[in-house]
């Protein structure tokens, strides 16, 4: 009986031991990404506001630090051709649009006792962003989306770009489906602040060239909940 009872003590034991493993402790990092659709139509995907990777780093069990990237960039060429029965019949001409954006953001996160495998949290963001855009037309004029030919003609506009700023508060939740491998959702409620760039455009006509500059477009400010992505998936190392 004495045996038996060792052996389930040993046992418990044991099983306690691997229960913990499942969740970061101190001095483990872990990266993530998002999952966005439904059963049929699942894709990895950025986490919107918090990036292309995610990484957090626990200085102790129940508190991570926590910094995230998100870069985009867009190029999207349009053709536009010479009208048939025309001179310009057979000549081609393109509309060009360029964006880049840039997100990083810092914060931290406080964890809760939870479960052996949930490990529910608050926490919260410091955001930066940035973008850029550019949009060239080469023997082409009219809009970016639907140019037309136009011979010997070629502009280019820059801006207006962009930078932000904000401030989040999160919560969350990470359930460990394995050791060390969990799913994961959020969602957070701030504020962000938004300031846009001068724009220049300079367009070219046989030859002649004329440059115009814009001042500042505004700025805008918002406060607003968001879902950070909609299922998180991501490992502890």
């Amino acid at each position: 009986m004495k045996k038996l009872l060792l052996s389930l003590s040993i046992a418990i034991l044991g099983l306690t031991a691997q229960a913990q493993d499942f969740k970061p402790v101190k001095g483990d990092v872990t990266t993530e990404f998002g999952l966005t659709g439904g059963i049929n139509t699942t894709n990895f995907n950025l986490n919107e506001g918090a990036g292309l990777l995610r990484f957090r780093y626990f200085q102790k069990d129940n508190l991570a630090y926590r910094l995230g990237f998100n870069v985009g960039s867009q190029n999207v060429t349009k053709n536009a051709y010479g009208v048939v029965g025309t001179p310009n019949e057979g000549k081609e001409g393109s509309a060009t649009t360029k964006a880049t954006q840039f997100l990083i953001n810092l914060g931290v996160e406080k964890h809760f006792a939870g479960t052996e495998r949930l490990s529910p949290y608050v926490g919260g963001d410091i955001l930066f962003g940035t973008g850029t855009t550019k949009t060239s037309f080469e023997n082409a004029t009219g809009s970016a989306n639907a140019p037309v030919y136009a011979d010997n003609t070629s502009s280019e506009s820059k801006g207006p770009g962009y930078t932000s700023i904000g401030l989040r508060g999160v919560i969350g939740a990470d359930y460990y489906i394995a050791k060390r491998l969990y799913l994961g959702v959020e969602a957070g409620f701030g504020f962000n602040y938004e300031s846009a760039g001068k724009a220049t455009s300079t367009t070219t006509v046989g030859g002649n060239t004329t440059t115009v500059k814009t001042k500042s477009a505004g700025n805008s400010f918002e406060i607003n909940p968001s879902i950070i992505t909609g299922v998180r998936v991501g490992f502890a190392f």
